[in-house]
């Protein structure tokens, strides 16, 4: 889908400016008409510093917490609003070097582009991830549902009973949060098709979410699931020697000798092997492995110089149609959307992971920092993190929603990103949030699967056809 925007004169833009700023306004302001008041708002115990511009068209406002609750120390809610009418900006994803290694957020935005004069402006951690085992030592990652850059699947999509899961397509400058789903398929020469389970990721070993009903549960913490008989597919940009046998010691199926078969740029069949792992992926290419039933539809239907044809849909299930993949698709994948069109869905769990007892003594808060994307009142895209201002530090999933809601801040979409330790804020070159992780005995900024960012662009108002 390629959309077209019409080009508005000066005056004309001049008009819409002023018609949002005053929607805005009226939409944020009490109505002095006899309605009733509207309840306290969650941010009525935070100040809001001064908008901090970073570049034409984005701006930083951080919001301190005056009033902590029931904490030692104070919060720091940062939201960067993204405004294309007032400079050349755009919004995207990427995952750095390669999409099998983790980075930090500093490192995978410096790979942007080697151009500096177009180093991204500001940028957030994105989706969840869980790294995956190597004979017991951690070396890859691997992404929790649909996750995409430049129109390049990364991961399949959760099950979820067939309703999917919750991510955010990124196209032409702008976040459209969903429901998504992914509909794989591989095609022999004969014109016979498979399923294909996942991508970049270990047969037998399936992260977080089920991504189809073949999927049993092994472990709880962090959530995994098996299955003994799969197809993988593991794109051009993984960048590291796919997976042998036993990646993961715990899941039995992993330790499948299976099959493999490497395809070039142009789709061709170059080599088919018994056994898997180690082969690094040819440029342009797939390196697709097969274990259980999943290695015998392999070797009954694949030998070289024969065509391997991969189908892959990406799914709008709120919507009920496929979205196209082309260059201009990205895709942050996420469990949980936090604000749909200016009200907390009723599904949003209230879940957390850290929690300590507050400074009464008594009641237990929630220390998960928090990520999320979404956009405001006035059809812009944000960046949220909320954090300690030294330390790791949030909130609840439902109070996180909550605040973000606040009438202030006139967010009506917004989407929950990776967060705990892996949240993080960055301008330009510096970063805005407080390391979390412990390495050789210094606090460090965690490692992440993928960014959302925004740079230099513009594209998003004036696309050609």
């Amino acid at each position: 889908m390629r959309v077209t925007r019409p080009h508005l004169p000066k005056k004309s833009r001049t008009w819409v400016a002023a018609a949002a700023a005053l929607g805005a306004a009226l939409a944020l302001t009490a109505s002095s008409s006899g309605a009733a008041e509207p309840a306290t708002s969650p941010l009525a115990a935070w100040t809001a510093g001064t908008p901090v511009t970073v570049a034409a068209g984005v701006t930083r406002t951080t919001w301190t917490e005056t009033t902590p609750d029931n904490r030692a120390k104070a919060r720091a809610l940062q939201i960067v609003e993204i405004d294309p009418l007032a400079g050349a900006v755009t919004l995207e994803s990427a995952i750095g070097a390669n999409d099998s290694l983790a980075e930090t957020l500093t490192e995978q935005l410096a790979k942007v582009t080697p151009v500096t004069t177009r180093h991204p402006w500001a940028g957030v951690n994105g989706g969840l991830f869980q790294r995956e085992p190597a004979g017991g030592a951690e070396s890859t990652i691997v992404h929790t549902s649909v996750t995409a850059t430049d129109g390049v699947l990364h991961s399949a999509g959760c099950w979820s009973g067939g309703k999917g899961s919750s991510g955010a397509v990124i196209q032409y400058g702008l976040p459209y949060i969903t429901k998504l789903s992914t509909k794989l398929n591989l095609i022999a020469p004969s014109g016979e098709t498979v399923r294909i389970d996942d991508f970049n990721r270990a047969p037998g070993r399936v992260p977080h979410c089920a991504r189809d009903t073949d999927d049993v549960l092994v472990t709880a913490s962090p959530p995994v699931y098996t299955d003994p008989s799969e197809i993988v597919v593991f794109t051009h940009d993984y960048g590291a020697p796919v997976p042998a046998p036993g990646t993961d010691p715990g899941v039995a199926a992993t330790m499948d000798e299976g099959f493999e078969v490497v395809v070039d740029a142009n789709g061709v069949v170059t080599r088919t092997r018994e056994g898997r792992g180690g082969t690094p992926v040819p440029a342009g290419g797939r390196v697709i492995q097969g274990i259980g039933t999943g290695a015998q539809w392999l070797r009954d239907h694949f030998v070289p110089g024969t065509t391997a044809t991969i189908d892959q849909k990406l799914h709008d299930v709120t919507m009920k149609r496929d979205i196209p993949l082309d260059a201009s698709v990205d895709v942050v994948s996420s469990f949980h959307q936090l604000l749909r069109h200016g009200d907390i869905p009723a599904e949003l769990p209230n879940s957390c992971s850290g929690t300590e007892t507050g400074t009464d003594g008594t009641t237990l808060i929630c220390t998960d920092s928090r990520t999320a994307l979404g956009t405001n009142v006035r059809g812009r895209p944000v960046l949220v993190t909320l954090t300690g201002q030294d330390n790791e530090d949030g909130d609840y999933l439902q109070s996180f929603a909550a605040l973000l809601n606040s009438p202030e801040l006139g967010i009506v979409d917004a989407l929950n990103l990776d967060g705990g330790g892996s949240t993080t804020l960055q301008t330009g070159t510096q970063v805005h949030t407080p390391p979390t992780d412990l390495k050789d005995g210094t606090r460090v900024h965690r490692e992440v699967a993928d960014t959302v960012y925004t740079g230099v662009g513009g594209y998003g108002l004036y696309v050609k056809p």
